[in-house]
């Protein structure tokens, strides 16, 4: 027999049983579930959306139904609340037609979650799983041949499903399940030719940006779901397999690799470190060896330096000279690509995209209310810049139960399927089975081979053949004409935010061309990753991180200063006078000196750059000329290399004193004085001597009278 008929969008004719031969447990089973409903409203501790007990699917055999096909389902029950639940039952669920195309099973999802089918109760056909304490685990397994279940046959997907029946800690039991978990099952002849298939796995930072969690972030590289990821992906087909690498997913685990230098609040043993520098070494070779595009560092906020693109042009040259380095760092190479939020890209910001470059874009059906998967993962769209190839994420929508090794490779599958159906129904369509893995996922650690059977043609039956991502983008995609996302409600950083950051972009500059230290930090990564998406969920921290950054920065640049009097008084219009720059800082600095007089006329040279060592001072001798002037007020700032000043101006008067004037004229006067004296001893001399011969001659001739 089969209990109550769940809802579809489309209601069909409940059947009374799946098999004519039913058991008195069967009917036993069958009379509880009909008490139950007689009983009333259910108490809410034991429906559906009580959420203390999981359950999830993790073996799922076949991955495709035939008519002579056993479907056998297994996974684990788990209480995660506080209280026991008893009785609990596992049941198999699944419709009697499939679905045939992809919009109907979203309309179905978008219905609720009842949309799976009818609960199987033939005796045998669920498993009895006892009670389960706060705490407690109960694996379960259920098998059912598929000619009991009275399935209509191939043509589509059918979803199947596992609901919980349990009984709560006050007796109640309701037949609503308590707990489900949904995945899919295509039937579908093989087809004509086979799906293009893929798997597409990004691999960015997913821990909380401010470093809080980069020591959880090393124990996930050992045996956590860091290994897992890249080992999934390691088992990946090469033709199926394509990497989207945020390099920044590097640079910050490298910084978890030496243990005697390891960032502050994290404590690694030396085992710790060499296996995360195991992990990126895995990584860089798995990055070599895939179809791999890189994206901007950190993932910046696009719709942010959208939504506020006063401060763009700067904050994007940080983020690609971050992205260069850190890749020239690693040794890697790759096209670039864009990766938004799945909620958060416009028309705009893919404008904006395609003025940067013509590089792929990772986007989600959000984005193109009008795309169709018959047009396939990768299309172009046509912008005023050119065309730009879109990579759509057409994943379908959630359904019960976490995603597990099994439903992803039943999701890939059951896309592949629909595909098929699309092709034959319609010659051009371009329809396949590519998926985006979400980086925080877990396969576990067997789950790779298991996801990977999807993408091949032996592990999926004929149905699929590997593609990446890169040959889509090859293979002239359609080009979409629907219509683009013009406006998001999604929350974004601010515009204050990006100016902070702008700020702290202007600054770091000016340090940089001032400071000379090799070990100082990388300013331009550090900026990128202070536009990353991950910040969203936390501003604040995020504005308090800038501003300890600045104000790091600008006690440097602060602790430069010029030693100098007010005023300075020259002996003559013309001379020298000392300036004394002083560095307490405890770095080598750069500076020279930018010197600007009140009075135009006076000019002075700029004292070229110098090196300062740390708390060490340095002494320059200023020429200046005032001329006719008696005195001018003169400004001296900080200058770098490029003649960028800065600092706070020291201000000082030049006098030229009158000493030097009255020295000047008595050392003349004195020499005139000087010069006369002699002059009139001379000419005195020589009247005497032109007077000499007068007398004698006189005196000569008088004797002769």
């Amino acid at each position: 027999m089969v209990g109550r008929a769940l809802s579809r969008s489309h209601g069909r004719r409940r059947r009374s049983h799946y098999d004519d031969v039913v058991t008195i447990r069967a009917w036993l089973t069958a009379l509880v579930v009909a008490v139950s409903l007689l009983v009333g409203a259910p108490s809410p501790t034991a429906t559906a959306s009580d959420g203390s007990l999981g359950v999830r699917i993790d073996g799922l055999t076949p991955s495709r139904l035939s008519a002579d096909a056993t479907i056998t389902m297994s996974g684990i029950v788990r209480n995660t609340g506080s209280t026991p639940w008893t009785s609990v039952q596992a049941y198999l669920v699944i419709p009697r037609t499939p679905f045939q195309s992809r919009g109907q099973i979203e309309s179905a999802i978008e219905d609720g979650q009842s949309y799976t089918g009818e609960r199987v109760i033939d005796a045998g056909s669920f498993a009895e799983l006892g009670d389960l304490a706060p705490g407690g685990v109960r694996r379960f397994r259920i098998s059912v041949p598929v000619s009991r279940l009275g399935l209509a046959g191939p043509g589509g997907v059918y979803p199947v499903g596992v609901q919980v029946l349990a009984t709560d800690d006050e007796g109640q039991r309701s037949n609503d399940a308590v707990a489900r978990a949904t995945t899919f099952l295509p039937w579908v002849p093989d087809p004509a030719a086979p799906v293009p298939a893929g798997i597409v796995w990004p691999f960015t930072p997913t821990w909380e940006p401010d470093g809080s969690e980069l020591e959880e972030a090393a124990r996930s590289v050992q045996q956590g779901q860091l290994r897992h990821y890249l080992d999934a992906a390691a088992a990946t087909p090469r033709e199926g397999r394509s990497i989207v690498l945020d390099p920044s997913i590097l640079d910050d685990l490298t910084r978890l690799t030496d243990p005697e230098n390891l960032p502050k609040g994290v404590d690694l043993t030396a085992a710790d470190t060499a296996a995360v520098t195991d992990w990126l070494a895995d990584l860089r070779e798995l990055s070599l060896d895939s179809a791999t595009w890189i994206v901007s560092y950190a993932r910046p906020d696009e719709l942010a330096l959208s939504r506020y693109p006063e401060n763009a042009e700067v904050l994007w040259k940080r983020v690609d000279q971050a992205t260069d380095d850190s890749l020239a760092d690693n040794a890697l190479s790759g096209p670039r690509a864009s990766w938004p939020t799945i909620a958060g890209t416009t028309l705009t910001m893919l404008e904006d995209i395609r003025a940067r470059g013509d590089g792929p874009t990772l986007v989600s059906r959000q984005t193109l209310p009008g795309w169709e998967p018959r047009l396939g993962s990768v299309v172009n769209l046509e912008t005023l810049n050119g065309p730009l190839p879109l990579l759509v994420n057409g994943a379908l929508p959630d359904v019960p139960g976490s995603e597990t090794p099994v439903t992803m490779r039943q999701r890939i599958l059951t896309d592949a399927a629909l595909g098929a159906v699309s092709r034959e129904s319609d010659k051009n369509s371009r329809s396949d089975a590519l998926t985006i893995v979400d980086p925080s996922w877990d396969p576990g650690t067997t789950g790779g081979p298991v996801v990977a059977e999807a993408v091949t043609t032996a592990g999926s039956g004929g149905l699929t053949r590997p593609v990446t991502a890169t040959d889509l983008t090859r293979s002239a995609p359609l080009n979409y004409s629907g219509d683009v996302v013009e406006d998001v409600e999604t929350r974004s950083l601010g515009a204050g935010s990006l100016d902070a950051i702008a700020n702290l972009s202007d600054v770091a500059d000016l340090h940089d061309s001032v400071v000379v230290d090799p070990t100082r930090p990388d300013h331009d990564r550090d900026i990128a990753a202070l536009m990353s998406v991950r910040w969203r969920s936390n501003t604040t921290a995020l504005d308090q991180r800038v501003d300890r950054e600045l104000a790091a920065l600008e006690s440097d640049l602060d602790s430069i200063s010029i030693d100098s009097p007010s005023t300075i008084t020259l002996s003559s219009s013309r001379g020298g006078f000392p300036l004394t720059l002083a560095n307490e800082t405890d770095k080598t600095v750069r500076v020279g000196l930018d010197l600007v007089a009140d009075n135009p006329s006076l000019q002075l040279d700029d004292i070229d750059v110098v090196e300062i060592d740390a708390g060490e001072r340095h002494t320059f001798t200023v020429q200046v000329d005032l001329g006719d002037q008696t005195s001018s007020t003169v400004s001296a700032r900080l200058a770098t290399d490029a003649g960028v000043t800065f600092g706070e101006p020291a201000v000082f008067n030049i006098r030229s004193s009158n000493v030097g004037l009255i020295v000047w004229a008595a050392m003349a006067a004195a020499g005139l004085l000087v010069v006369a004296t002699w002059a009139r001893r001379f000419l005195g001399r020589r009247r005497r001597r032109a007077a000499a011969p007068d007398a004698e001659a006189d005196g000569f001739e008088g004797p002769d009278e």
